[in-house]
């Protein structure tokens, strides 16, 4: 028993105990004796002398790109909820719904209640595609957002500002591949809504596969580092068969269905499948 002294109660429990697994007596008493780190300490003497404050620890955000397809001249276009900010930082940007997790909420239902809270959207089922921890990404202090996207059906979507969202609407969406080298592939998407916004993005390929890469925003771009954001919930969306895409965006208009389908191959189809964001 490595040297421990097992109290002599603990042994009369474990063998009054039900002997219906392949533990030996020996080995079941030993397991009942509250384990000790190198102080001496019980689990519950180390959490009440823990430091949370030791080491410095980031705050989380979640984002949620919650796509839909819109009729519009032409046909069915591919859409993307953006708010515009009504507050530092980046005030009067788009960017993707989102914000800061309460302490009793996974990211996901912490996602699910920023896009209620800034847009009015409910009820849309939401994935997890990525998380982006760059340094700089949030002047405030240092923040890590696990992103995440959803699609809902045709006409169900009517964005309204909320929370410190000063608006809320939907843009189209068009992704098209600007150039191309064995080492990257850089994309320009295009956001037609309220205005006009562009941002970019690359896929790039290294030893272990491809990754997406940010690059330098432009005035047109949107807020923080939701370019890439979004450039990676894009390629999350791409991944998903045309068809089961498409029937999830048309629920309720099945005749839709091949119109929704062309919608995503023409806002998508310069991006290959098979890449996902990290």
């Amino acid at each position: 028993m490595h040297g421990q002294i097992i109290p002599l109660s603990i042994i009369k429990l474990c063998y009054n105990t039900p002997k219906n697994t392949n533990m030996s007596d020996e080995r079941r008493a030993f397991a009942m004796v509250e384990k000790r780190n190198a102080k001496g300490q019980t689990l519950a003497e180390f959490l009440a002398a823990y430091d949370v404050n030791k080491y410095p620890h980031p705050s989380v955000t979640a984002d949620t790109a919650a796509f839909t397809l819109r009729k519009s001249e032409g046909g069915l276009h591919l859409c993307v909820a953006l708010v515009c900010r009504g507050n530092h930082p980046d005030l009067g940007r788009y960017a993707l719904p989102g914000g800061f997790l309460n302490m009793d909420e996974t990211s996901l239902e912490g996602a699910a209640r920023e896009l209620m809270e800034e847009t009015g959207i409910a009820g849309v089922k939401l994935r997890r595609f990525g998380v982006y921890d760059a340094l700089n990404r949030d002047p405030r202090t240092r923040v890590i957002t696990i992103a995440n996207y959803g699609l809902a059906p045709l006409g169900s979507l009517c964005p309204q500002g909320g929370d410190d969202a000063a608006e809320a609407s939907l843009f189209e969406v068009d992704v098209v591949r600007e150039s191309w080298c064995p080492q990257a592939e850089t994309y320009r998407i295009l956001l037609v809504g309220k205005t006009i916004l562009r941002a970019r993005a690359q896929i790039r390929y290294d030893e272990l596969g491809s990754f997406t890469a940010a690059l330098p925003k432009s005035d047109a771009g949107l807020a923080s580092d939701h370019d890439h954001v979004l450039f990676g919930a894009l390629l999350a969306l791409n991944n998903l068969p045309r068809e089961r895409a498409a029937r999830l965006l048309t629920l309720g208009h099945p005749k839709r269905e091949r119109a929704a389908i062309a919608a995503l191959e023409n806002a998508l189809g310069d991006l290959p499948q098979g890449v996902w964001d990290a």
